[in-house]
């Protein structure tokens, strides 16, 4: 008797259960199915984990549609051979998938934009050339990967059997609609869009535990001069919206590191340096727990700078509205305006701008997109700060939404430097009377490349795993492994700077750098 006809007699009693939608593990409905049908069940305890709890839902009585839907929610690979029932981990097979993303008319290249598959939350954003690679897992197959971009339509691909290379990807612009054509609703100010957004980010940001696979840079610079390359793996662990930010937890992966080359601080500064730290953020606070900080996971503790809850501090524009595909989003810009006791507002002050521009959702009011600048006039030279085109900060947090809720999926911004801020032609000279000759600074990036968020799918960290929050990274040397490095679908995508390479090896190559800023010097 065929396999279909058998599965067909046999399972009455079991669809029964099936429509309970009863809590049944994976272990339960893939013995059963081979018990029914007279399979052997074939898969390794140490590979496969079968513990998981599942709900298939299954609107065909075929054997081969339900054995895809118990695939599907279990995000395991099950086949059917012969008279054998195969598990394996698809985790362990993957297509590669690269190319490049570009505006349709123009062919210019779409940095950092969005590229996700929303089934298991897997994905990454494009380099500063618009060119991306990453690795989906073969159960995926048959289902659209996902690329998205602010103003411009979204487009998908459906995710092939086999690696597919050098693709190139074009997205349609959508036109940028100012609010004389979209307007505020009903009669909202910007400020009421701001307070609905912060309202709902309980409604609208994860609540559960969600764990996060990252990629952490930072570059530092003296001008446009390239001084100093640190790099990191990461398994970050973020209990939802409704933990504190101190619960997160982070496990280093992979770290390297190349010779500081910043002209260093004296003591005196460094001192005070590290006590203005320690004031603010009660201790030397871990760079990776710093990068992970963003201000819609912090906006209830981060004191020193609230756009989305300090109302008298902040004032807020209504900049218009732009469509993201289907999705109207308003534009909110915010300002640092507290009233000091002359009388006189922040704005009033000089011509600094400390503020930036939020991007909500107009449906949901989930804030897709956050930007933190403090800029100063190009005449104000004397500022004893570590600046980029004269901005002191330049920040930016991107969320990406997945089974109807926003993640985290980038952060970018500028960075205090691990050297002085200012280099001086007359160091001696009065403070009124100094000229700078250059200054240093450093920019970071932390990209999310993966979110779990089914527990079953999360890797323990264990205690003795865990990063100390007050541990200098910078000082600290961890293990460097070249091969992990060498096949890091990351670096592919986002390779070091070519004059990064060629400012940082003036004196060695990086890969001796790599090796000498790692435990394995040490302890030779």
């Amino acid at each position: 008797m065929p396999v279909n006809t058998k599965f067909l007699l046999l399972t009455g009693l079991f669809i029964c259960v099936l429509n309970t939608k009863a809590q049944k593990t994976a272990h339960f409905y893939l013995d059963s199915i081979a018990q029914l049908n007279q399979l052997e069940l074939c898969y390794s305890e140490d590979l496969v984990d079968l513990q998981q709890t599942i709900y298939p839902q299954v609107d065909s009585l075929s054997l081969e549609n339900y054995i895809k839907q118990v695939a599907y929610e279990s995000h395991l690979n099950i086949q059917l051979q012969s008279d054998n029932l195969i598990i394996t981990n698809p985790n362990e097979q993957s297509i590669l998938i690269s190319g490049r993303l570009m505006d349709l008319n123009s062919k210019e290249s779409l940095p950092f934009a969005h590229i996700l598959q929303r089934d298991w939350g897997t994905g990454s954003i494009t380099n500063a050339e618009g060119g991306f690679e990453l690795h989906v897992p073969s159960i995926l197959c048959g289902l659209p990967l996902e690329f998205s971009c602010m103003g411009y339509a979204d487009t998908a691909i459906v995710i092939p059997l086999q690696d597919s290379l050098n693709l190139q990807i074009a997205l349609r612009p959508k036109p940028y609609n100012l609010n004389e054509v979209l307007v505020l609703p009903n009669g909202n100010t910007a400020e009421d869009l701001v307070r609905m957004a912060t309202k709902r980010i309980k409604r609208n940001y994860h609540r559960k535990t969600t764990q996060m696979e990252a990629f952490y840079r930072q570059t530092g610079f003296r001008d446009s001069t390239f001084v100093q390359l640190f790099e990191a793996a990461l398994l970050i662990e973020d209990k939802g919206i409704d933990m504190p930010p101190s619960t997160t937890k982070v496990k280093i992966r992979e770290v390297r590191k190349s010779q500081n080359y910043y002209i260093p601080m004296d003591a005196k500064h460094k001192w005070a340096y590290e006590k203005m730290e320690k004031m603010i953020l009660g201790g030397h606070q871990n760079v990776f727990y710093k990068a992970y900080s963003n201000p819609v996971r912090g906006y209830k503790v981060s004191w020193w700078y609230k756009p989305l809850t300090d109302y008298e501090d902040f004032k807020y524009e209504f900049e218009g509205a732009m469509w993201l595909d289907t999705v109207k989003v308003y534009k909110v810009k915010y300002e640092y305006d507290r009233l000091y006791i002359s009388g006189k507002r922040a704005s009033e002050l000089g011509d600094d701008f400390d503020g930036g521009f939020i991007y909500i959702n107009a449906s949901d009011y989930g804030i897709l997109k956050m930007n933190r600048i403090w800029s100063f006039p190009e005449t104000d030279k004397n500022r004893n700060l570590a600046v980029k085109d004269n901005k002191f900060t330049d920040s930016e947090y991107s969320f990406q939404k997945i089974n109807d809720k926003y993640y985290l999926k980038y952060i970018t911004g500028l960075n205090s430097p691990q050297g002085k801020f200012t280099i001086y032609e007359n160091p001696e000279a009065d403070s009124k009377d100094k000229v700078i000759k250059s200054r240093q600074w450093a920019e970071s990036m932390l990209v999310i490349t993966n979110v779990v968020t089914e527990r079953q799918q999360r890797e323990r960290i264990r205690q003795k795993e865990l990063l100390d929050k007050h541990e200098n990274s910078f000082e600290t040397n961890y293990p460097y492994n070249p091969e992990f490095w060498d096949n890091y679908s990351m670096i592919k995508q986002k390779p070091i700077p070519g004059k990064a390479i060629e400012d940082l090896e003036w004196e060695k190559s990086l890969e001796l750098q790599f090796k000498e800023n790692s435990t394995a010097n040490v302890e030779n």
